[in-house]
């Protein structure tokens, strides 16, 4: 079994426990999240993950890491991670996209995707980026950075460039989604809260008169 092979079992069980959250029972939701993983590491072409890898290519470090709090979220109902850490972490993943995936393409002269090729400068940059979210308290972003240089010094995955260990073109759509989904959400507890307010003062008004 490989890495790649796992990450997407994981990222497959995700996916089947937010489709299933309200539909089935805590219990019968973690039976069939392990029916799923089961079933997805088998060998192609009996497994879906063998599948899922021949059509999209192979998920990030980062993909494998996010599935994984997803699906203890799903399970348990408890967020391991805050949600600012999450924001940041997908405001970082983003943002490394919208750089990376342009100029890759042939927008500059720059190849960010040669600099995947163990060079050391970059190695040594995103490890400094990694620090700084530290301090920072990104602890999510700074897992997200150790642990893809970590996998891409074992050669964990089937891909030999940095990039391929820490984003995939589904993490990105997916880490803009979640973005955009909490900035709704934020902006619906907001107007929420105004209208409360107008509301509560409005009473305050009528029984002053």
């Amino acid at each position: 079994m490989t890495i790649d092979l796992l990450i997407a079992a994981l990222v497959l069980v995700a996916v089947q426990l937010r489709i299933s959250a309200a539909m089935l029972s805590k219990p019968a939701r973690m039976v069939l999240a392990l029916v799923v993983f089961v079933w997805a590491l088998l060998p192609y072409p009996w497994g879906p993950a063998a599948w899922v890898l021949s059509y999209l290519a192979s998920f990030s470090v980062a993909s494998g890491l996010l599935a994984v709090l997803a699906i203890k979220h799903r399970i348990t109902g408890i967020y391991w991670l805050p949600v600012n850490q999450l924001r940041g972490a997908c405001v970082l993943l983003v943002v490394l996209a919208l750089w990376f995936y342009p100029t890759s393409m042939g927008s500059t002269y720059m190849d960010p995707y040669a600099l995947g090729y163990g060079n050391f400068t970059f190695s040594t940059s995103l490890l400094l980026v990694g620090l700084l979210a530290w301090v920072l308290r990104a602890y999510a972003s700074c897992l997200i950075l150790v642990a893809a240089q970590l996998a891409f010094h074992f050669d964990l995955l089937a891909s030999d460039n940095l990039w391929d260990y820490l984003l995939d073109p589904w993490l990105v759509f997916w880490a803009a989604g979640w973005l955009i989904r909490d900035r709704l959400l934020r902006s619906r507890d907001q107007d929420g809260s105004q209208s409360a307010v107008a509301a509560e003062e409005a009473g305050h008004s009528d029984a002053a008169k």
